[in-house]
């Protein structure tokens, strides 16, 4: 019997399939919301039951008799009903999981990281495409790996992974990336060492890794790889920053750490090319680059005032980050807060330390955040009830020649779908703009 936890988009066309290939398997798909049968997707030729509303932190939720679980990527192998059943010796992984299980997988260049690894991920097909590859790009950034099926038509295969995915990967892959490791879904993975442990997964999963510069100085890194069977590594250099740079400004792009991602994927892609003649050249191409929504993208310009979606951001090295990128240009205010994780507001508080950079910030986080940042920002600290004062506010205490950045440090799934509904949001608040 397969079991199914979560009822997402992965694990839907899962279902299918699972309908297609396995006819007559009896497979049980467990949620812990309240499901409506008709909601399950037709799957004619599966022998499938529905058990929810269930509670996963309950070790003996799970029906005995599972064989193999698939889970959705939101769903924790840690909870308590799923950690039972791999302590019983089942099997748990991912629909992609699923999908590298089935393949070789040395055409796969797999690239993760707390942040940076979806627009890495996508220059990283741009440069490669650049160069003549035929590239498919799969994971959250593109289509999932398990609807693109075991031999898409292309020379190589850009994985975007999150840790969620990594952490029980039953494959192997060709080429890793790791772009970044800072704090985040500690929750979800139970603690920050165990988070920074099952995304360093990929050193061991991958047949050579490229690693940002501060990914590689990081003690996690260092003491991951001691003892380690030696994985060849390469650490992603600057060489090409004369050409980066003016590349990812034509494309839009703008910030230190965008430079640093093209940097890491200009050296995935030299990896993967292994020319001989060097890639060099390919830098320029990014000038044609896409910038991907939601990530440090203008929205208007309005009253000599720039206003920056970059609701991507859900730490706050992010929002830090994307505030250096427009001081350059002038005076920032930061619009910050949103759901709880436990983020240490420490980096922030010494952004705010510049008195160019004024926040506003957002609750529930920012309610916490408030007695640590108040001390270095004094008057430029404002409280918003929701994204509709947080605008109101911004636009109303920063001068012209500024910019505002929607950078919330965090996630906001209390109030809002992912962080593609916030930003929208704020995208429409800021047309709303006299």
């Amino acid at each position: 019997m397969i079991g199914v936890l979560g009822l997402g988009r992965e694990t839907r066309e899962l279902l299918t399939v699972l309908d297609r290939d396995e006819p007559d398997a009896e497979v049980v798909v467990v949620d812990e919301r309240a499901i409506d049968p008709s909601q399950l997707p037709t799957t004619p030729r599966l022998q499938l039951h529905l058990l929810a509303p269930v509670d996963l932190d309950d070790p003996a939720a799970l029906p005995d008799g599972l064989e193999t679980i698939y889970r959705s990527p939101g769903v924790s192998p840690y909870r308590a009903a799923v950690a039972a059943a791999v302590d019983r010796g089942v099997p748990t992984t991912t629909p992609t999981g699923r999908w590298a299980a089935g393949r070789d997988n040395a055409d796969v260049i797999a690239i993760t990281g707390t942040k940076g690894k979806s627009t890495t991920a996508a220059m990283t097909a741009h440069l490669l495409r650049a160069a003549g590859h035929r590239v498919e790009l799969l994971g959250n950034i593109g289509r999932s790996a398990l609807s693109a099926g075991p031999a898409p038509a292309a020379d190589t295969v850009v994985l975007e992974l999150s840790s969620y995915q990594l952490v029980d990967l039953p494959a192997r892959v060709g080429l890793g990336g790791i772009t970044t490791l800072l704090a985040d879904h500690v929750p979800w993975h139970g603690s920050l060492e165990r988070y920074h442990a099952d995304k360093l997964r990929l050193l061991a999963l991958a047949d050579r890794v490229v690693l940002d510069p501060q990914v590689a100085a990081h003690p996690t890194v260092t003491a991951a790889l001691t003892g380690a069977p030696p994985t060849p590594l390469a650490v992603a250099t600057s060489v090409a920053e004369p050409r980066l740079r003016p590349a990812l400004e034509a494309a839009g792009l703008i910030g230190d750490h965008l430079v640093r991602d093209a940097a890491l994927a200009l050296a995935l892609t030299d990896a993967r090319l292994a020319s001989a003649a060097g890639i060099t050249d390919l830098a320029d191409t990014l000038a044609q680059f896409s910038p991907l929504p939601h990530r440090l993208t203008p929205v208007r310009t309005l009253h000599g005032v720039t206003w920056v979606d970059d609701s991507i951001s859900t730490v706050p090295e992010s929002a830090v980050a994307a505030a250096r990128a427009y001081l350059v240009r002038g005076p920032v205010t930061l619009l910050v807060g949103g759901d709880d994780r436990g983020q240490d507001p420490g980096p922030l508080a010494t952004l705010l330390a510049d008195d160019r950079v004024r926040a506003v910030l957002l609750p529930p986080l920012g309610a916490r955040w408030a007695d640590r940042l108040a001390p270095v920002a004094d008057d430029r600290l404002h409280h918003a009830a929701d994204l509709d004062e947080a605008v109101s506010i911004a636009a109303a205490h920063t001068p012209e020649g500024g910019a505002v950045l929607l950078s919330p440090a965090a996630p906001s799934f209390s109030a809002y779908r992912d962080f593609s509904a916030r930003g929208e949001h704020f995208t429409a608040l800021v047309a709303e703009l006299a």
